[in-house]
């Protein structure tokens, strides 16, 4: 198969769209271009990345089995942890050490974390002693928080030190950390974090200035159990490169780049839209099946018993639905106009938790916020769908019971109204009260707005026309 490329550089590009659409096609060009392959894994490792997460996870194994060790290692970095584990799962542990060891640590903690249990252990044994005890420490961390997210590659310096001193340390240090060299972390006698010292105001100090005249002691740091979120708050409202992380006695141990806060936004903002509807929020397209299913399955069957409550509510107002069959084919308009306008209200204040607009002294006001939305919108929404059924009644109700426009008027408009306020205090009161309770407050909102909307819109619409058609 020939690829055409106007220039060599887009080569990496090229084939990365062909392994989207195509993987099975790309996957056979690389076989047969090594030449070519090896050139795009260290010219580009992002653009090879992507290729592996495209082809299936023997193929990846195989291609990345024909690179050098340092460069498979790049190509391991930059590729989705979960998807790097299942391609290290093809090859054998001591394969798999071998490149995880070439990986930044931060990164190979991800794909480790990633493995099976026992292949995790096989592949930590095949470790040299210093890496395994590396990712081990950081194992112990959960993956959404600072300690997690952070990176032990730092450079950190005694507060003794001149900065003529220093800048020979970092020298030395340079061939290790690499671009980590953002700023330089002062460290007392017990390695507990006293200063900060941006590496360009180091660079421009006069030889014999002691660091402790040079550092910073008003440090914005975190702890290793600090959530995810308030990390990437901080970076973002201190427009800081990187954040320090201290355990509980204030030792330096690590630091959260911004590149990993970004990361942390990105899939905390996917984590909401995924367990807003039941699923898992670590749940990617690389989660094996059988975990999602698990994880699922609850949620699901939490749905099919309210829609036992659901039929059981509708089946009390039988005899109104059998002289009124019309009604049927109003019903399902309230809970869907309200269930939209639900949606709407638990997007904004999840929003507004997740950025920290919302303390807790305002929580009261932005559920009456909400509230006021749903009865301006519900009015004005309630007169629209009012004088559409008033319009559309005579078509629809050929045979049954004769309504008349002003009773489905004044049904459909009392119903959507009730069912937009109960829909603004919903919406906007379940995330607050899951956040009240120590939990997300995404966790499977959009579900309980669901039960709500329905039992009020459907219940709600036909007690209405039961009161008003007596």
């Amino acid at each position: 198969m020939k690829i055409r490329i106007s220039r060599p550089g887009r080569l990496g590009a090229a084939i990365r769209d062909l392994a989207r659409r195509r993987p099975s096609e790309a996957e056979d060009y690389l076989d047969s271009h090594h030449e070519a392959w090896g050139e795009l894994a260290l010219e580009d490792p992002h653009d090879a990345a992507d290729i592996l997460e495209a082809i299936d996870e023997e193929g990846a194994a195989d291609l990345l089995q024909e690179l050098p060790v340092g460069e498979a290692g790049d190509v391991l970095d930059e590729m989705h942890p979960e998807a790097a584990a299942d391609v290290l799962e093809e090859l054998t542990p001591s394969q798999a050490a071998a490149l995880v060891a070439e990986m930044r640590t931060d990164q190979a903690v991800d794909i480790i974390g990633a493995l099976e249990a026992q292949d995790r252990t096989a592949v930590l044994a095949e470790l040299d002693d210093e890496t395994a005890r590396e990712v081990e420490q950081l194992l112990i961390y959960a993956a959404d928080t600072a300690g997690g997210m952070m990176t032990t590659e730092l450079a950190s310096l005694p507060v003794g030190m001149s900065s003529g001193e220093a800048i020979e340390a970092l020298r030395r240090l340079h061939d290790v950390l690499g671009s980590h060299l953002q700023y330089v972390y002062v460290v007392d006698e017990g390695d507990r974090l006293v200063g900060v010292v941006p590496f360009r105001k180091l660079v421009f100090a006069r030889p014999h200035t002691g660091l402790d005249d040079l550092m910073e002691t008003g440090i914005v740091s975190v702890r290793t159990d600090t959530d995810r979120e308030e990390v990437a708050e901080l970076i973002q409202r201190y427009r800081l490169i990187a954040l320090p992380v201290v355990n509980a006695r204030g030792v330096l141990v690590g630091m959260v780049k911004v590149a990993e806060a970004i990361e942390a936004i990105i899939a905390e903002a996917g984590e909401d839209i995924a367990v807003m509807v039941g699923a898992g929020g670590d749940e990617t397209v690389f989660t094996p099946v059988g975990r999602s299913v698990r994880r699922r399955l609850p949620w699901i069957f939490f749905n099919l018993i309210v829609g036992v409550f659901l039929a059981a509510g509708i089946s009390r107002f039988e005899s109104t639905l059998t002289t009124y069959a019309v009604l049927a084919a109003y019903m399902p308009i309230v809970a869907l106009l309200a269930g939209n306008s639900g949606a709407q209200s638990i997007a904004v204040i999840i929003r507004s938790l997740a950025v920290g607009d919302l303390p807790p002294g305002r929580a009261g006001k932005a559920i009456r916020r909400e509230v006021a939305i749903g009865l301006i919108d519900g009015t004005v929404v309630a007169l629209v769908a009012a004088f559409i059924g008033a319009v559309t009644i005579r078509f629809f109700q050929a045979g049954s019971t004769v309504i008349e426009p002003v009773e489905i008027a004044m049904i459909i408009f009392v119903s959507v109204w009730v069912a937009f306020v109960v829909a603004g205090a919903v919406g906007s009161g379940i995330p607050i009260v899951l956040k009240k309770l120590g939990q997300d407050p995404a966790l499977a909102s959009n579900i309980f707005l669901t039960m709500t909307t329905d039992i009020v819109g459907f219940t709600g619409f036909l007690l209405t026309a039961t009161i008003l058609l007596a």
